[in-house]
């Protein structure tokens, strides 16, 4: 009986025994393949949870920032697309004005007798210039169709002679500077000018000019003139002395090379030669005597030939309507048939001043500037 009692605490000792040492296997350390113990982690399932909480809001929050960035780009993009979109639909308009304009003027074009809305079209068609036929296609607007459209417009005046036709009013000042005297006149003229080929041109017109000055009893001229008696010329013409009228006509003719072809600005540089018919005539014609020299109803009128410099430049506003700058020399060639009214130089000195002085103005060296319109047809 006690052999077998302790048998059994024996067998309960080494059982207890068993258990502990399979506890402390189980709830021992891990061992790391190196050899080396690691610690056990205590977690807390709350603590879990909260740490799973907030890595989800993280992920989210990277998601919505990614998310950000894309609505930026798109909305960017359809921006970009809504101008490239307008832009489209504003050459499709004026592509679609473009083919109707050019339709509206083939019409007219090719109408017999067009009406006044063809105005615009057939105002400055020649009749000897061919239209010229081209197909234009016009992309992302309408098909392509079949246009009819006029030779662009040449440059300069053309090629064949009489192609182009000028008329040139001016007006302008000219300064006589003689030998003696340095007179200022007011001066026209009125030309017509046609082209040779596209750089020169020929023209002919008329010119005038006039002026008045002071005649100071001949002091100018000297002893010569045949006057001795300051006192009594000036007591029946006034102390200013007798005022002289001078008028001069002319005609001319003039030959123009234009430097360049331009549409808009043309200089030019010329030669002219001109005949010309000049008179003079005392402004007091009032009779008066002193000694064998006789005063009154003095005139004087002479021809003579002149040459002349041109340079300037034409500035067209439109097609057919322009400006004219022109600036010249000139002088006379040569006195030609001369008349005194039937007066005695030897007894009437102021008839002799009147000669001298249309010689003086004559030989003089004569600028002028002129301004004025230019009309093509």
């Amino acid at each position: 009986m006690k052999t077998t009692l302790l048998a059994l605490a024996m067998s309960m000792t080494f059982a207890a025994a068993y258990a502990q040492s399979e506890e402390k296997i189980l709830n021992s350390d891990p061992i790391d393949v190196d050899g080396y113990l690691h610690e056990r982690q205590v977690t807390d399932h709350e603590l879990e949870q909260i740490r799973g909480e907030i890595r989800k809001q993280k992920n989210e929050s990277s998601l919505n920032k990614e998310k950000t960035k894309g609505f930026k780009e798109l909305s960017k993009t359809t921006e970009k697309l809504s101008e490239t979109t307008e832009e489209y639909l504003d050459e499709k308009k004026d592509a679609q004005k473009d083919i109707a304009d050019y339709n509206a003027k083939i019409k007219c074009l090719m109408e017999e007798n067009p009406g006044a809305d063809c105005d615009k079209y057939v105002k400055n068609r020649r009749d000897d210039e061919a239209p010229v036929v081209q197909e234009v296609a016009v992309a992302q607007a309408a098909p392509a169709a079949l246009l009819v459209v006029e030779a662009p417009e040449r440059d300069g005046m053309g090629d064949q002679p009489f192609e182009t036709i000028k008329l040139i009013m001016d007006a302008g000042a000219t300064n006589y500077s003689g030998d003696k005297e340095n007179l200022s006149a007011t001066s026209a003229g009125l030309h017509v000018e046609s082209n040779i080929n596209n750089r020169f041109s020929m023209g002919f017109g008329m010119n005038y000019a006039q002026l008045t000055t002071q005649d100071y009893a001949n002091q100018n001229f000297g002893s010569n003139s045949g006057f001795y008696n300051p006192t009594g010329y000036y007591g029946a013409y006034g102390s200013d002395g007798r005022e002289i009228q001078f008028k001069k006509f002319g005609v001319d003719m003039n030959g123009k090379f234009f430097i360049t072809q331009g549409r808009r600005f043309r200089p030019f540089v010329g030669l002219g030669l001109g005949f010309n018919t000049a008179s003079l005539n005392y402004s007091k014609n009032n009779s008066y005597t002193y000694g064998n020299n006789n005063y009154g109803g003095e005139t004087y009128k002479t021809n003579y030939l002149s040459g002349a410099l041109m340079m300037g430049t034409e500035i067209m506003i439109t097609s057919q309507i322009g400006l004219n700058l022109m600036a010249t020399y000139s002088t006379g060639l040569g006195s030609g048939l001369s008349n005194s009214g039937g007066k005695n130089n030897s007894n009437n000195p102021d008839q002799r001043r009147l000669g001298q002085l249309a010689d003086d103005i004559i030989k003089s060296n004569a600028l002028s500037m002129f301004a004025g319109l230019v009309f093509v047809f």
